[in-house]
């Protein structure tokens, strides 16, 4: 049975939005625990109520609360700094997944445009002179993966050698 989604927005009531906070907070506490059980890490949780600034709930204790962020404040600059990204370097990384991604497209798309141009070769058509030095060494490597496949297929199936066929591409 689907549950309906639930509309983030302020809670205007003072019970419920009470009632509301303490069913979250335990929910979020029971869930830093079911996270440090099952992946076997080192968690901790600080909640402050919106009235009691001064009254935080720190699970699972003080005193182990204390400890983990002590270890994390004496990791090096570079550790901490690993472990967080500004606005930045999360959209600098991301463009630069871009990138690499827009160069394989280009490749891509070189690569179809010279197998478009060798078909037209192949036809009868005539290819442009900037495409022949491309048009050649992409022959050239399917004339070889072609040579290599029968190699191996000889040797497979224990076929004696076929005769020597001369590959020469002219163009």
């Amino acid at each position: 049975m689907a549950r309906n989604k639930t509309k983030i927005a302020y809670i205007t009531s003072d019970v419920t939005r009470r009632r509301t906070f303490e069913r979250r907070k335990r929910n979020l506490i029971k869930k830093v625990d079911e996270l440090s059980v099952l992946c076997g890490v080192q968690s901790c949780a600080l909640v402050t109520a919106p009235g009691e600034p001064n009254q935080p709930e720190i699970w699972p204790s003080i005193v182990d609360a204390g400890k983990l962020i002590a270890q994390l404040r004496d990791l090096p600059s570079l550790g901490q700094d690993k472990q967080t990204l500004d606005q930045a370097r999360f959209l600098s990384k991301g463009n630069e997944r871009l990138k690499e991604q827009l160069k394989k497209v280009e490749k891509e798309n070189r690569e179809a445009e010279v197998k478009v141009a060798l078909m037209r070769c192949l036809g009868g058509e005539g290819v442009q002179t900037a495409d022949l030095d491309e048009v050649g060494s992409l022959a050239e490597g399917k004339v070889r993966a072609v040579a290599e496949r029968i190699e191996w297929l000889t040797k497979s199936l224990c076929l004696a050698p076929l005769p020597a066929v001369d590959l020469q591409l002219r163009l």
